[in-house]
């Protein structure tokens, strides 16, 4: 293995353990190749396949005719790991090496793959198994991976968006043998936080000289129980400072095998939506989670719900937290305001002024004594003039589209604002649909697919607003709602231009 390879491989493999929370809400991405399942039988399981390896250090090259498929469960996309993927079925999990970059394109968290082994080899680098190929280097024979021109030999993408749910465990569950069924495997701890020594700190290392950082977590109270969860630099998110809560953990579990036989396991995280630390810490009376949040979280969901066909004013102490979805700088969306979504709703902030926050910017802000108001058919948190706005905890954060039908767009929208079937400011994603109307996107076109049509409109501001509408069948994102002015009109708004495939 080359000086630059071992480098980033230590980095993102034998430094890290990680748990790993596998949303199926995580991947934007569309990926690469086909996306159905295709004609492939596995022969075995990746429990199966690790017996092939039993000797620390040894390289087996797999001679038969072994083919295994996984569920792919993280990736590079935030670039805490370096040309690797993780796959899990029912029975363990596997490290995949592969010399290529973007790997998340073609293979999303949730996608299955299957994986053709013959001629391919196993090892272990400092205790976590690996499968990638044979190589001589400087001398020394070596596991390396599978170069990218015969990735497409081994490796068959199936279908896509497969539910991605990680174990939960204990830390003792997890243990530190060759064969443990939980090392690479994504799992999920509860009732965590950051060791009050770490809690002033980023994830890792922000300065010129890029080192892996480790942090440690514990159970609570229980000093005693500290695995590391560690960090690359080379991370998207390796300058966001540490909750300081306590809550579930969600990481890639590993382990670090010294020379001296000692096992330390590690925790890697894909991104910081795999630390949910919004509750009060051990020994708190309240206060200590949410990202630096000083009132109880709440969801986005529960907040909707709190509308009951009325204005209200939002007295209870609380706070919420989600990844901004509208885009500001393309002017499709009313200025001063901003739309954010977490894991169960959406809801739109207006602040007034100039929005600094940009797609994937992940946010968490008081909203005690806002306003929760309806305003021209969107449901929205109304700050008070000047507010200011709360600081990035995370950037380049990912909101998975939910696909959906235009009849269930329909529908979902004839559901009251508060309900959980309104989908009102969710971003959508519409398949196979034509755009007519006018020749370009600026004001109301049409916007049709098998099941019926709605309204897609865009502001006669938009940036993108004069571009020629496209013809043909196409793949449309955006936000819907209800503008309610004279009449009701039910429409999606894209962000930008690249909303449209």
């Amino acid at each position: 293995m080359n000086s630059l390879s071992k480098l980033f491989f230590t980095l993102a493999v034998v430094s890290f353990t990680a748990v790993i929370n596998l949303s199926c809400k995580k991947n934007f991405d569309q990926p690469v190749g086909p996306t159905d399942d295709v004609n492939i039988v596995p022969n075995t399981s990746i429990q199966g396949l690790k017996t092939y390896h039993t000797i620390s250090g040894a390289l087996d090259v797999i001679n038969q005719d072994v083919i295994i498929s996984g569920i792919v469960v993280a990736n590079d996309k935030s670039g805490n790991f370096y040309k690797q993927l993780f796959i899990q079925d029912s029975t363990g999990a596997m490290q995949i090496m592969l010399d290529a970059s973007s790997l998340y394109t073609s293979y999303p968290v949730g996608r299955r793959i299957y994986v053709k082994c013959k001629g391919l080899t196993l090892s272990d680098y400092f205790g976590n198994m690996q499968l990638g190929v044979s190589a001589v280097v400087g001398g020394t024979p070596s596991i390396e991976a599978i170069p990218g021109a015969l990735i497409s030999q081994y490796i068959v993408g199936g279908s896509i968006n497969n539910p991605v749910e990680p174990i939960t465990v204990n830390i003792n569950d997890l243990g530190t043998a060759l064969n443990d069924r939980y090392i690479n495997a994504l799992v999920k701890l509860e009732g965590y936080e950051f060791v009050a020594a770490d809690t002033a700190k980023t994830y890792s290392d922000t300065s010129a000289y890029k080192s892996t950082q480790n942090r440690l977590v514990s159970t609570g109270c229980n000093s005693n129980v500290r695995p590391t969860v560690r960090t690359s630099a080379y991370s998207n998110f390796a300058g966001v400072k540490l909750p300081k809560g306590n809550g579930s953990l969600t990481a890639v579990y590993t382990i670090y095998k010294s020379s001296f036989g000692s096992a330390t396991k590690q925790l890697i995280i894909r991104d910081t939506n795999d630390v949910k630390f919004y509750g009060d810490r051990c020994g708190s009376t309240g206060g200590g989670g949410g990202g630096g949040a000083t009132d109880p979280r709440i969801t986005i969901a529960a907040l909707r719900a709190l509308y009951n066909n009325a204005d209200i004013k939002l007295t209870t102490p609380a706070s919420i937290r989600g990844v901004v979805t509208s885009d500001a700088v393309q002017k499709n969306i009313s200025a001063g305001a901003v739309i954010i979504q977490d894991e169960t709703a959406a809801i739109t902030l207006y602040y007034g002024g100039t929005i600094p926050f940009v797609i994937g910017d992940s946010i968490s802000l008081n909203i005690t004594n806002d306003s929760l108001i309806f305003y021209r058919g969107i449901l929205e948190v109304k700050k008070p003039f000047g507010a200011p706005y709360p600081a990035v905890i995370a950037s380049g954060r990912t909101v998975t589209p939910l696909v959906k039908t235009i009849a269930e767009l329909n529908a979902s929208l004839d559901a009251p604002l508060g309900s959980p079937s309104n989908l009102e400011g969710s971003l959508v994603r519409v398949l196979n649909a034509t755009a007519s109307g006018n020749a370009t996107f600026s004001g109301n076109n049409n916007l049709t697919d098998a099941s019926g049509t709605i309204v897609l409109r865009t502001s006669t501001t938009a940036l993108f607003a004069n571009s020629p509408l496209p013809a043909g069948s196409r793949t449309w994102t955006g936000h819907i709602k209800i503008f309610t002015s004279t009449t009701s009109t039910k429409q999606i708004s894209m962000r930008n231009a690249n909303d449209v495939q």
